[in-house]
């Protein structure tokens, strides 16, 4: 089998949009998902994951939160989990801001992105209640040493 090209994180154009939809576990069962990526990629905050001219995962970084950098979707495509993708998108989301803070979210039952964030130095920063029921969201922020 033929080594695979590496890695690269581009911007999103809107022509990406069939394939981040494809790509999304969330856009396959909530049409709303595929409207907010439309939305994501016509304010220009869309980063995505290629390989082999696939796009494996994408990102989206606004500074709506408290007008600090935030990263408000991580998504890689379910059968290309657990091959460094999610840490590929979650540095180059540091590096693009620039320094200051950078603060992202996940919920409770995300096990596998609490992971990633502790992992590339992501800390707590906080809880919100009640956006999904019985799931709350924790805030993290990350902390440069």
């Amino acid at each position: 089998m033929p080594a695979s090209s590496a890695l690269r994180v581009r911007e999103a154009t809107p022509t990406d949009a069939p394939a981040l939809i494809a790509l999304d576990s969330v856009a396959a069962i909530d049409r709303r998902r595929a409207e907010q990526i439309g939305q994501w990629l016509a304010q220009g905050s869309v980063h995505v994951a290629e390989q082999d001219r696939d796009v494996v995962g994408y990102l989206v970084i606004h500074h709506h939160f408290f007008g600090e950098a935030f990263v408000e979707m991580l998504m890689v495509a379910r059968e290309r989990r657990g091959q460094g993708i999610g840490a590929t998108l979650l540095r180059h989301a540091i590096a693009w801001h620039g320094g200051g803070k950078l603060f992202t979210s996940t919920n409770a039952s995300n096990l596998g992105m609490q992971r990633l964030l502790a992992a590339n130095g992501f800390v707590g920063s906080g809880i919100v209640h009640g956006l999904d029921e019985g799931d709350p969201e924790l805030i993290y922020r990350f902390a440069e040493d």
